[in-house]
């Protein structure tokens, strides 16, 4: 979430029409989050609003190159947050900033709740067999 440029709802979804190039604040970062309409989002899955972090994932990649949005690392090269993480990140290791981004959020008044999401992870099985001879 630390890295994200966007929220997406899809077009046809009337709960978000009305919020189609509005603005939402990130909780952490001081940066706007444009609200667009991408057919990419399942209105029936969740909220039907999903955060995109274009630099994170290969979806978001494509929504983001769509959008033109912003790319935006919040990683340092020893593995730490940097200040575009958000000043109360900056320093943090990735599993630390996890749970701070939950305590956070709910000192805020943001957080509803944990569920689990089940994730495919790609693997590439493309193998040179001429590296190997």
């Amino acid at each position: 979430m630390l890295g994200d440029s966007a929220i997406a709802v899809h077009p046809d979804n009337a709960r978000y029409k009305h919020l189609h190039g509005k603005f939402a604040r990130h909780p952490f970062a001081d940066r706007l989050l444009p609200i667009i309409p991408d057919t990419m989002v399942d209105m029936e899955l969740g909220t039907g609003a999903v955060k995109i972090t274009p630099a994170h994932d290969p979806n978001d990649y494509e929504v983001g190159v769509r959008h033109k949005l912003d790319f935006i690392n919040i990683l340092n090269d020893d593995g730490t947050f940097n200040s575009n993480a958000g000043e109360k990140f900056k320093g943090m290791k990735r599993f630390r900033a996890r749970v701070e981004v939950v305590k956070q959020l709910k000192e805020l008044g943001l957080f509803i709740e944990v569920k689990d999401n089940p994730m495919m992870i790609p693997i590439c099985t493309y193998v040179d067999f001429h590296f190997f001879s």
